[in-house]
């Protein structure tokens, strides 16, 4: 077949289970036309699983104030093969050992057109917060408690809650307390994953007088510093250095007016993150203040290509010692430093990929799914 179709299309039905539907041992519920890390993290999931030989469904769950795509991701539609990766669709029965909903604003407004799932476990994944930001101003993106309610009319449970690291565990602890009732927070995080191996580079590019700092994000103004003083405090506007930005600049262009010309700019999926990464010296990322960043995948995906990475001192409980850490003030001194010492550069590229490798390599999935997947003989 040239492309995979659902099941209710095919000449020959799939055979049921006794009481009618079809099983799969994982079902992923997410909206599937995002283009940034929901869908990075869907895809490096679903690669996990197929590798396995686990049977992976894929359920679309819009978000109705999402207006900028209609059509699916394209690396999560590469994946259908219509075997051990499929849609479910409106109409189907469904059986399945776990249930994973990731992006939690899709369980805010009613959704009539969803298949009939009947899990085994339900497990949400908060890869972001209730609000855009924490500011005065900052928007609600869902509420907790109306996403409980969806997920009891969708599912009959309001399922496991899982922060995807400890700075949504820790924004959900301290700003929506009083709404956790209707649900069960997990006492650990489901955090991202990566294959080191398929994301390293092959060598670090030559050392030049110039040094390439970079950044990966969506250009919105949450995932830049708030003024030009801090900006340019990080992401320098003059030589030794040059800023490349995979993203667009759109946000800090409105803070500064006009980019300063040691930066240069791509858009958002102009190129692949690895390829863009690979050419980097090093990893720069700082954000908004009233911004939480969810996890920061673009974070490890520079570690596992094998670029040292500086970034805020928030960061350590999540990265340990893969990271640098510094202050704004910090951040020029700490990157000619670690340029001026191969050996350190060389080390915290060997102590980033370890580290990265055991706690958010694919086995490390495998292994937190695994007790969740029940009788699989029973339906491979």
């Amino acid at each position: 077949r040239l492309f995979a179709v659902p099941e209710p299309m095919w000449p020959q039905r799939e055979k049921k289970t006794a009481d009618g539907r079809r099983h799969f041992d994982v079902i992923i519920a997410s909206e599937f036309r995002l283009l940034g890390g929901t869908n990075m993290s869907n895809v490096e999931e679903i690669k996990a699983q197929k590798q396995k030989g686990l049977r992976t469904g894929l359920m679309q769950m819009s978000r109705y104030d999402f207006q900028s795509r209609k059509e699916m991701n394209p690396h999560i539609r590469e994946l259908l093969d219509g075997d051990l990766v499929q849609m479910v669709v409106y109409g189907e029965e469904i059986s399945c050992d776990l249930l994973i909903i990731r992006h939690p604003p899709v369980l805010q407004e009613w959704q009539k057109y969803l298949p009939n799932v009947k899990a085994k476990r339900v497990n949400v994944i908060v890869n972001q917060p209730p609000k855009r930001d924490y500011s005065k101003k900052g928007n609600t993106l869902y509420t907790i408690p109306d996403c409980a309610k969806r997920m009891k009319e969708y599912f009959g449970t309001t399922g496991t809650w899982y922060p995807i690291g400890p700075l949504v565990r820790e924004a959900l602890l301290t700003h929506h307390s009083h709404e956790l009732h209707p649900i069960s927070l997990a006492s650990e995080d489901w955090v991202n994953i990566i294959d080191v191996q398929e994301w390293k580079r092959a060598s670090r590019p030559l050392r030049s007088e110039k040094i390439k700092i970079g950044r990966h994000s969506r250009d919105q103004y949450v995932k830049w510093p708030i003024d030009r003083t801090e900006l340019f405090k990080v992401y320098p506007e003059s030589a030794p250095f040059e800023v490349h930005v995979l993203g667009g600049a759109a946000a800090p262009m409105k803070v500064v007016g006009e980019l300063p010309a040691n930066w240069y700019v791509y858009e958002f999926g102009e190129m692949h993150p690895k390829e863009f990464l690979a050419t980097l010296d090093v990893f720069v990322y700082y954000t908004h203040p009233d911004w939480i960043e969810a996890f920061g995948r673009v974070i490890f995906e520079a570690m596992a290509v094998g670029v040292p990475v500086v970034i805020p001192p928030i960061y350590e409980q999540l990265f340990g010692d893969a990271a640098l850490y510094a202050e704004p003030d910090d951040v020029q001194e700490t990157i000619v430093q670690l340029m001026d010492n191969p050996d350190f550069y060389e080390s915290q590229v060997e102590k980033a990929q370890a580290y990265v490798e055991a706690n958010f390599g694919y086995t490390k999935h495998i292994s937190r799914i695994e007790s969740f997947i029940f009788d699989r003989t029973n339906h491979s």
